[in-house]
């Protein structure tokens, strides 16, 4: 029976659509945030540190020329003609750079933007100087460069506050490419900062694509900060006036950021029905497929169907090594895929989640990857070795707490109860239940918390001595009922349970829906949970009992 079910609650928040702002805060990022050279698995090295070789942009230049993008060949065609010294080759290398960026090539998007930065120096050019310092920096959220973006980022921000707002208002999108970067260096008030900035000009300017697209990423720093009910609120405002002024691309958006935040609120048909939608404001997929896959995925794995949402999120990542996920982020996603490979009984895979997870953040050096590092590595050996899960746990804990990530400290709290619960120390498992309930309310978040007490009930009730069919809150199932439980604990679908009881598949629906009434839950994954910390707390506690029973 895999425990690992009982944080994906507050881990299936993890992806990170592109458009989002996942916010970061300043305080505590080390220095060394230069990653190992010598381990190219953990992380993707930092391209503009000293020492560190790039090829030669003609190299660049020329293997692009017979690239399929034809504004790009046109491009690339142009800069072979008059070099990139020429004085107009800044335009083309600022426009190049915009174009990879569209692309998701944040490589090329790179080499191009690092020229144009050069060219722009020299020609003693402020505008542009900032743009392409500005490119640079998105380009290094995505390349792990993030020295590289927090220099460029300092002095973009330094030549905004400069700026009076009429001359901003000539700046929105510098300002909102800031605004992004600022949240992914896990500079949180910067980030909000900018925003309020942004979005004060643009509606004073009546530039209502911007104020628009503020407003969601203003959405997405405070749900990062777990300010949950704010955050939907601002979104909602963002999404009704998307739809009034007839902007698809900002209603995407802006759907895909109302079902993360119903995702780490707990309401999972909410959040597949917001992604679904997602996917059908434009007749041909918008720029933001993937990130409307992935929180498919995530519904998919909290709701019972482990597998297929696994291979879906990886689907949607871009594969194994999450290109399509800001480096900063990439920590929190490997814990997701670590739970579901748990969750699966497929433990090797999990451990190796565990390993790209503390490469990733020990590459960023921020204190919210390592939280979601400890928090991937304790789901991968909870089934092993409660006592090292739980310690990883509580390493997480202080991470959470530095970083002042709230939806963070609450799913470290719950994997801290899990593991208690696995050794049979129940107050301690009760006191961080209790303290990853308290979180999830705080956070605005009903439903996660409302599965927490849920735990807790369970752990309650689950008596000392019985070695029956079950455990407190379980004891109203009947023996099938409760077979049935246990495989869907497992992960199993309802197709596996049919084969594997020898019953009919409408017998196990039938089944499905009496054990959710009898549970009071509302998926698969909440009866997993609750049967998973009942049988596992009273198993504990037989085993700890003395020879003849006692008290």
């Amino acid at each position: 029976m895999c425990i690992a079910n009982l944080v994906e609650d507050a881990l299936m928040e993890a992806y990170i659509p592109f458009s989002m702002a996942r916010s970061f805060r300043r305080e505590d990022v080390p220095d060394h945030d230069v990653p190992d050279r010598s381990v190219p698995d953990h992380g993707i090295p930092d391209r503009s540190a000293p020492g560190y070789g790039v090829p030669d942009f003609d190299a660049v230049l020329h293997e692009q020329l017979a690239g399929p993008d034809h504004r790009l060949a046109e491009i690339n065609g142009e800069l072979a003609r008059i070099g990139t010294c020429d004085p107009g080759a800044l335009a083309l290398l600022l426009e190049a750079s915009r174009c990879y960026l569209q692309k998701n090539d944040h490589l090329r998007q790179e080499y191009y933007a690092a020229q144009a930065f050069e060219r722009a120096v020299a020609f003693g050019d402020r505008g542009a100087v900032a743009e392409a310092g500005m490119s640079l920096a998105l380009a290094g959220c995505w390349t792990g460069g993030l020295y590289t973006a927090r220099v460029h980022a300092d002095r973009v921000a330094a030549h905004l506050d400069r700026t009076d707002d009429a001359a901003v208002g000539r700046l929105l999108p510098l300002l909102t490419d800031l605004s992004w970067v600022e949240s992914q260096l896990q500079r949180l008030p910067e980030a909000e900062a900018h925003q309020r900035r942004g979005m004060r000009v643009a509606e004073a300017l009546e530039e209502w694509r911007h104020a628009l697209l503020l407003r969601v990423l203003h959405g997405a720093t405070l749900r990062e900060l777990g300010r949950l009910g704010e955050a939907e609120q601002h979104t909602l405002h963002a999404l009704r006036g998307a739809e009034a002024r007839g902007h698809p691309d900002l209603v995407e958006t802006a759907l895909i950021a109302l079902s993360e935040i119903a995702l780490e609120a707990g309401d999972n048909e909410r959040a597949r029905e917001l992604a679904e939608q997602a996917r059908t404001v434009t007749p041909f997929p918008g720029r933001f497929e993937n990130a409307a896959l992935a929180l498919i995925g995530m519904t998919m794995l909290r709701t019972g169907s482990l597998r297929d949402g696994r291979d879906t999120v990886l689907e949607a990542v871009g594969g194994k090594r999450l290109p399509l996920v800001p480096v900063v982020g990439r920590a929190r996603v490997y814990a997701v895929l670590a739970s579901a490979d748990s969750s699966l009984d497929q433990y090797g895979e999990a451990r190796e989640w565990s390993r790209l997870a503390m490469g990733s953040a020990l590459a960023c050096g921020m204190d919210r990857a390592h939280g979601y590092a400890q928090l991937a590595y304790a789901e991968a050996v909870l089934g092993s070795d409660p006592d090292d899960a739980q310690r990883a746990a509580d390493t997480a804990c202080v991470a959470f707490e530095r970083d002042r990530a709230r939806l963070g400290l609450a799913a470290a709290y719950l994997m801290a109860g899990a593991a208690h619960g696995r050794k049979g120390r129940r107050r301690a498992s009760q006191s961080a239940l209790a303290r990853s309930e308290e979180l999830y309310r705080h956070c605005a978040a009903p439903v996660a918390a409302d599965n927490v007490r849920l735990l807790r009930a369970a752990g309650r009730s689950a008596p000392v001595g019985d070695t029956g069919r079950g455990s407190g809150a379980i004891e109203c199932l009947s023996p099938r009922e409760l077979q049935v439980a246990r495989l869907i604990a497992r992960g199993s679908s309802n197709q596996q349970i049919a084969s594997a009881l020898d019953i009919k598949l409408n017998t196990v629906q039938v089944h499905v829906g009496r054990i959710l009434r009898k549970l009071r839950v509302g998926s698969r994954v909440a009866v997993a949970r609750v049967v998973t910390l009942a049988e596992s707390t009273a198993a504990s506690e037989r085993a700890a009992m003395p020879a003849g029973g006692g008290n």
